[in-house]
């Protein structure tokens, strides 16, 4: 019987310094609240400041309804069955769906280092006030002065283009839930393993370092006792094998 035969298998243990590196990975990549609220509240306010310019387009692209002075009746559409309730309705909702589209695109490469539930709820939060409030008082400005002097001043029998109105809440919930759809399969596509993880770069791998794995020693080498391991991390060899 050797000696090395009564010595215990040798045991590596954990690596600490691997250990070390990945709890100080892990501390200092907190997200700071106060940023987090920051990118929250300056998604919110840009994104329904940017609904003005929505309802300007909208206001520029979607067709006035032809209305006529009947007299005692008041003003009333000229049409029957006028198409430009619908054609504003649905002007509407494509530049609202375009313009969730590109909030939600913006935020994700402007702010995806924020990117989370929090930033989440700033551009719905933003699109919804933008789709729901912004834009159609802003679009509906445009020709409302004109169109109240023009009813109060009309003669029976004259007609006018009134200016466009939503007339439905669906549109306006329209760039909100674009935003959330978007913005959440961005989120789903991405390859980094933790959303938490500021500073990533989707598409260019995980945050965590590489590590590379610790290759594993057969029954022949652990027999062989602490020296033989030794033996084999300095020559590369395996002195079970020689012997």
């Amino acid at each position: 019987m050797q000696p090395s035969d009564l010595e215990p298998p040798y045991d590596p243990g954990p690596p600490t310094w691997r250990s070390a590196q990945w709890w100080q990975f892990q501390r200092d990549s907190r997200r700071p609240l106060r940023r987090t609220v920051t990118a929250t509240i300056v998604s919110l306010v840009v994104l329904g400041v940017l609904g003005a310019p929505l309802g300007l387009l909208w206001a520029w692209l979607a067709p006035g309804v032809p209305v006529i002075n009947v007299g005692d009746n008041g003003i009333v559409v000229n049409d029957p069955s006028p198409e430009q309730y619908i054609a504003s309705d649905g002007w509407f909702t494509l530049l609202g769906f375009a313009f969730g589209l590109l909030a939600a695109v913006g935020a994700w490469l402007a702010l995806r280092r924020d990117r989370g539930p929090f930033l989440l709820l700033g551009v719905v939060g933003g699109t919804y006030v933008a789709g729901h409030w912004v834009a159609p008082w802003v679009g509906e400005l445009i020709g409302r002065d004109a169109y109240q002097q023009w009813r109060a001043s009309a003669a029976q029998g004259a007609t006018y283009l009134a200016p466009p109105e939503v007339h439905s809440l669906g549109p306006t919930l329209v760039p909100a839930f674009a935003a959330a759809i978007v913005l959440t399969l961005l989120a789903g596509w991405s390859n980094d393993p933790d959303l938490d993880q500021p500073g990533a770069a989707p598409g260019y791998g995980p945050n965590h370092p590489y590590v590379a794995p610790v290759p594993a020693m057969d029954d022949s080498v652990w027999a062989g006792g602490t020296s033989q391991v030794g033996e084999r991390h300095r020559d590369g060899t395996d002195p079970g094998k020689q012997a």
